[in-house]
Parts: C-alpha cells; structure tokens; sequence
C-alpha cells in the first residue's frame, strides 16, 4: 500500500509541476465491508475444510430424500416435454446438472456420470433444435438404474460408455462468440 501512495504522492508532485489539476481524487470511506476486510480472525482453509466436510457428512442421510425429489421434479419437466421444448428442454438441462452436482457433492460418481450425460445430451438436442424422447428415456432410465446400482455398489461402466454412444450421434453444440465492439 505504501508503494501505491508513493507512486501517487509522485504523480500528483508531476501535475503540480505542470499547473494541472489531479483528475483523481483517493478518498477512504469507511463501510462494513472495509472494517471486516481489515479485521483479523476467521478459519483458516484447513478448519473450513474440515468443517464443510462435517456438515457433508450431518447431511449424507437427506442426499437420497434430494436425489429422489429432484428425479420427480426431472421426471414432471420431461413428461411435459412436447408442449414447449425448448423451455422443457432448458429447465430439464438445470434439473439434470442439480442431480449431477448432487451426486458430485455426495460421492456418486456414477450418478455423477449419467447425469452429466443426460445434461450434454439435452444441451446437444436444444442447441440443434432437436428433440428425442428415446434418448431422454433411456438417460433416465440410465438415471434410475445407477441410483439403484449405487445403492448395492454395483458397477455401471458399460452403461455410462453406451450413453456416451448415443449422446455422441448429436452434433456439437457450436459455441459462438460475443461481437467484438467497434
């Protein structure tokens, strides 16, 4: 900091120098933000680790209550898919990445995985316009089964690589870039 108002101690010195007046005037305020930014204190990143990882754990008994709720809700968007599918097809894209980061924050990889499947698949679909029941279907299926397989601690390997599959007859959403302002 004492660096920062030596360097501006030298420019104003420079525009004093030159008859101009500073365009630029440093004020301090005093706010909330500033006096907490300054206090010392708080966890350090070890004890917020292990702490966020505490709370994990208090609340891996609600994970299959959530999971279940969110497949329900999945489920209603995707049954009324055909009325309005690119809204559906979006809002089903959220519910799909809310079981995805579920089963990432809970350790489920393999929901994880299908999940993760089912939210390029229904990217893939919105972008090209398209709509496939049978895909979505099966991915849900699919969803079902490894909430299941985890459950029992069964391995869903070649389920996940034939999703891949399927997924991978859907053309690449193009990203496109912003305008470049003139």
């Amino acid at each position: 900091m004492s660096e920062t108002k030596t360097d501006l101690q030298l420019l104003r010195a420079e525009d004093a120098q030159q008859g101009a007046q500073p365009e630029v005037q440093i004020m301090k305020v005093k706010s909330r933000f500033a006096m907490l930014a300054k206090r010392e204190g708080g966890k350090t990143a070890a004890a917020a680790l292990k702490a966020a990882d505490a709370f994990l754990e208090n609340e891996r008994g609600r994970y299959q209550s959530w999971l279940l709720e969110a497949l329900r809700a999945l489920d209603k968007t995707l049954d009324d898919l055909p009325g309005t599918i690119p809204e559906a097809l979006q809002l089903a894209y959220r519910q799909a990445a809310e079981i995805r980061d579920l089963g990432g924050t809970f350790g489920a990889p393999q929901v994880t995985a299908v999940a993760d499947s089912l939210c390029e698949l229904l990217y893939r679909l919105h972008s090209a316009g398209l709509y496939n029941s049978e895909a979505i279907t099966m991915h849900l299926s699919a969803l079902r089964l490894v909430c299941t397989a985890e459950a029992i601690g069964d391995d869903s390997g070649p389920l996940l690589a034939g999703l891949r599959k399927m997924v991978a007859r859907y053309p690449q959403a193009q990203k496109t870039e912003p305008a470049a302002a003139h």
